[in-house]
């Protein structure tokens, strides 16, 4: 007996004829991506499925697909990139729910335009914002201290 990559244990008697349905299968899969790709369609394991019937005229499970490593090598490489879904954070559903309704539009507008941005160039953004912000405080505080020691020194000048 041969043993195979996976746990289950090839009768050396079926070899020949599973390797010959594997290259088959391989065959099929290829031919079938290479249409989708023609036609401009997603590439997908249905799709694969639906194509192979239309060619072929044979039925295909999405089970022999993934078992059979080429053919599920060739898919994974043609294949659109999974999709990331993106969980909203609950400050980011804060800021909408207490957005004036006029406004709420524009803010979603931004986010999205925002979320094009790649990480670090919102990262230099912020910190360019916190250090305008920390040098207006600055000039907030040394005016606020100019005010109270006029104050300070108009009473003096009063007594």
């Amino acid at each position: 007996m041969i043993k195979g990559d996976r746990k289950r244990v090839t009768p050396v008697w079926l070899a020949s004829a599973w390797e010959s349905k594997k290259r088959e299968t391989l065959n099929c899969v290829e031919a079938a991506i290479g249409s989708l790709r023609d036609a401009n369609q997603s590439v997908t394991l249905s799709s694969i499925r639906s194509e192979v019937r239309l060619l072929f005229g044979r039925s295909l499970s999405t089970n022999t697909i993934i078992r059979n490593e080429p053919a599920y090598e060739l898919y994974l490489a043609n294949r659109r990139a999974p999709r990331i879904p993106q969980v909203k954070s609950h400050l980011l559903l804060e800021l909408y729910a207490h957005a004036e309704p006029a406004k709420k539009a524009a803010i979603q507008a931004r986010v999205a335009r925002l979320r094009r941005h790649s990480k670090d160039d919102l990262i230099v953004r912020f910190m360019r914002v916190e250090e305008s912000l920390r040098d207006q405080m600055d000039v907030a505080n040394r005016l606020r201290e100019k005010i109270i020691l006029a104050n300070n020194a108009q009473r003096r000048n009063q007594l």
